[in-house]
């Protein structure tokens, strides 16, 4: 019996090692996302880069695709990797966007998004400036750190997040998990990306940090 104790020990023991050291992935090969809701409409199949281009940040990672997870790595010598939607096109305002998102490296922007907002950009930040900033870049000259949407809390390592956007044409709004990241009514503002360096389109980079992100998904409202 005690033998028999001891093998099931060491058989539990590995498998919490070998849980470890793959981040939590889950080993499968069937990569199909999950069924959509009515009107959503899958913009990564699980298994390749398809409608994506690796965004030409100087220094950045390789984007690939593993365990079902789009995985931008932490950049190689500059700060940035990133990739952009060059599939079908995607409406600019009246829709909502998802995706689940996890930093696996680093403590900075794991998965921000930069969306289109009727002939402009802006990017949803969270996790930056060393992991507590959140908000919406731009905002009348202002950037997330520094305008309305400003918040201040961090996320967890190796952890998903549901990441919800929702852009109308007078209002875009967005939650990190529980968490509400942007509710700005937008008549009047000035949206805008932070810099001409960040490369318009839909787009999903990371700063200084390794990301996962999975199950992405549009719908037109």
């Amino acid at each position: 019996m005690n033998k028999l104790k001891r093998l099931i020990f060491v058989a539990i023991a590995l498998a919490v090692t070998l849980t470890d050291l793959q981040g939590g992935r889950p080993q499968t090969t069937d990569c199909e996302p999950p069924p959509l809701p009515d009107g959503w409409k899958s913009l990564f199949d699980g298994e390749t880069l398809a409608g994506w281009e690796t965004i030409p940040f100087s220094g950045g990672g390789k984007p690939r695709v593993e365990y079902c997870a789009m995985i931008l790595p932490r950049a190689v010598v500059g700060i940035m990797t990133g990739v952009r939607w060059t599939g079908d096109s995607v409406p600019t305002v009246n829709y909502a966007l998802h995706y689940e998102a996890r930093r696996v490296e680093g403590n900075d922007i794991f998965a921000a998004l930069t969306f289109p907002y009727e002939d402009t950009f802006a990017s949803l930040i969270f996790g930056g400036w060393g992991g507590i900033v959140n908000g919406l870049s731009s905002i009348d000259g202002n950037d997330a750190a520094e305008n309305e949407t400003t918040q201040h809390f961090s996320f967890r390592n190796n952890q998903w997040y549901p990441v919800q956007l929702r852009v109308t044409t007078d209002s875009i709004r967005a939650f990190v998990g529980t968490e509400k990241i942007v509710d700005i009514a937008t008549a009047g503002k000035y949206i805008h990306l932070r810099s001409e360096a960040l490369y318009t389109g839909l787009s999903l980079w990371t700063y200084n940090s390794t990301g996962e992100i999975r199950n992405v998904r549009i719908k037109e409202l």
